[in-house]
């Protein structure tokens, strides 16, 4: 058993490389808004489209890599490594299997999708030719991620901070080149932008292969066994855990995009301002997210060596740090509409007053959303994923989906209602979290 609590400290430094890693990543959609907002107002709601759509296979590897890291937390606390390879290795071949799956999807049906969710024929071409590129993201960060999930749970998350300090300016170089037609290649547009995210992650992906190999290398001269060939129990195991984990992000992100595709019918001004807001907010946000997760890492950890006595004072003091982020992150989202009109000087004044509207909303939901976070992500460490999958789903699918359906289809409300809903969806999901957490059941459900 562990003798003392993780210090403050060792969250911290285990919590902002997970923050850099997850905002760079994030960056990815900033930064291809940024470079084709000149191309004006139409190449933004494609780019919108698309993204409703990659984001679902997205999501699921980031749903089920968020379940290997859970898994391999709490093996790694009770210091058993042939679990830790397991798991490993269960949550690449989810990964991998799940990215052929998107990707003849999208080159299957992908294109009618498209046309189902715009009127516009220029616009869903030009989605088309910007999702079948981008397609090939999915197959770096299906390998990038696990191997992510792999160094965070072990308590080495600067690696992957690392990557994505080499992934970003490789995609901002590159994009801009095949966007515009620099150094005599060919003028691509929105799909240059897609090809500079793929040769980016590629790059980042790379990097992170590199650096497990080593590390196995290490593992293997220090005496550990070589990994053993992954068996069908080990992925049927595997998923019986990390699926209700899974589950909740799954659910957020095809409610997400379902609301999206319904979003589109808003109008071209509106719906821009909802996807130029949408990457900007993760970002944000992942500040809160960052800490709930470094939090609930060690938390795995604790539990899975043993040492309950230490998770309660633990846990509250993480909690409270929270608040103080939840500040930061409202102030963060008032700084970052002032420098809109620097970063998109192009944006149509309608665009414009549309995100100003956003402003009060988002303030509130910071606080919010930042304790609802870190109580699942806690929630999730002790085993107690169902219930939060729970809490999540029913909100979703049951309030938000159907309200959206409501505000845009029927009532044609403006996209200020809608983004409004973001709000409503926070408050409801907090009394159940905070009942649930302060009930300390969690802390007996162990993976």
């Amino acid at each position: 058993m562990t003798a003392t609590a993780p210090t403050t400290k060792k969250v911290f430094g285990l919590a902002w490389p997970i923050a850099m890693n997850a905002i760079l990543l994030q960056l990815i959609l900033v930064i291809d808004t940024v470079l084709i907002t000149p191309l004006g107002e139409e190449s933004l709601a494609a780019m919108g489209v698309s993204a409703s759509i990659a984001g679902i296979i997205l999501g699921l590897l980031f749903a089920f890599s968020n379940g290997t890291q859970l898994v391999i937390a709490q093996a790694f606390g009770a210091k058993n490594n042939g679990l830790v390879s397991r798991g490993f290795r269960s949550g690449r071949f989810i990964n991998a299997t799940i990215t052929i799956i998107g990707i003849v999807l999208i080159f299957t049906v992908g294109k009618q999708l498209i046309e189902l969710i715009t009127d516009s024929d220029e616009i869903a071409a030009m989605a088309y030719d910007y999702l079948r590129v981008f397609s090939f993201v999915t197959i770096g960060v299906a390998i990038s991620q696990n191997i992510t999930v792999y160094f965070n749970a072990t308590g080495n998350s600067r690696i992957p901070f690392y990557a994505n300090i080499i992934e970003i300016p490789v995609n901002v170089l590159v994009s801009f080149i095949f966007i515009y037609g620099y150094l005599g290649m060919p003028e691509l547009g929105l799909t240059g932008a897609a090809l500079g995210s793929t040769i980016a992650v590629l790059c980042r992906t790379l990097f992170l292969i590199v650096f497990y190999s080593k590390q196995q290398q290490n593992v293997v001269e220090d005496g550990a066994s070589k990994e053993a060939k992954l068996t069908k129990e080990d992925v049927l195991y595997h998923l019986k855990y990390a699926t209700p984990i899974a589950g909740t992000f799954v659910s957020a992100v095809l409610v997400g995009s379902i609301c999206m595709m319904i979003y589109a019918k808003l109008g071209v001004y509106q719906f821009a301002a909802l996807t130029l807001i949408a990457p900007w907010v993760k970002v944000c946000g992942q500040l809160s997210t960052s800490w709930a997760q470094a939090t609930s890492i060690l938390v795995g950890q604790l539990l899975g060596n043993k040492s309950w006595g230490l998770v309660d004072g633990f846990v509250k003091t993480t909690w409270r740090i929270s608040f103080f982020i939840g500040i930061a992150i409202a102030f963060a989202y008032v700084c970052m509409f002032y420098l809109f009109r620097l970063i998109y000087p192009e944006l149509q004044q309608e665009t414009v007053d549309t995100l100003w509207q956003f402003v009060p909303i988002l303030f509130v939901v910071a606080f919010i959303r930042t304790s609802n976070t870190f109580c699942g992500n806690v929630l999730r460490a002790g085993g107690d994923a169902k219930h939060v999958f729970k809490i999540h789903a029913y909100t979703q699918w049951f309030v938000i989906l159907p309200l959206s359906v409501l505000f845009v289809l029927y009532w044609e409300l403006s996209a200020v209602w809608v983004f409004a809903l973001s709000l409503l969806e926070e408050t409801i999901k907090s009394i159940p979290f905070h009942i649930r957490m302060l009930g300390g059941k969690w802390k007996k459900s162990l993976v």
